[in-house]
């Protein structure tokens, strides 16, 4: 419903920006680890109770650049 276009990034692979506290506050409950941007509240990036090694990545929080690579498919999550 939120429109969250995502993808999926090995936590090892994955690095905030170094002024990344300033605009992101963590919730963590468990094992799973939610970040939000502290201006607008979007998940900017989360841990998935399906596989606590990834990180799944909003796009929408990206510069765009950073995207020029990734190829979007489309999932049927009735199925």
């Amino acid at each position: 419903m939120r429109g969250n276009t995502h993808f999926v990034v090995l936590t090892t692979k994955f690095e905030p920006q170094a002024n990344a506290d300033e605009s992101v506050t963590t919730y963590t409950f468990g094992m799973r680890k939610h970040a939000f941007c502290k201006v607008c509240g979007i998940t900017s990036y989360y841990t998935p109770r399906t596989n606590p090694d990834d990180l799944v990545v909003t796009a929408a929080c990206l510069d765009p650049v950073t995207l020029d690579h990734v190829e979007y498919r489309k999932a049927d999550g009735r199925k």
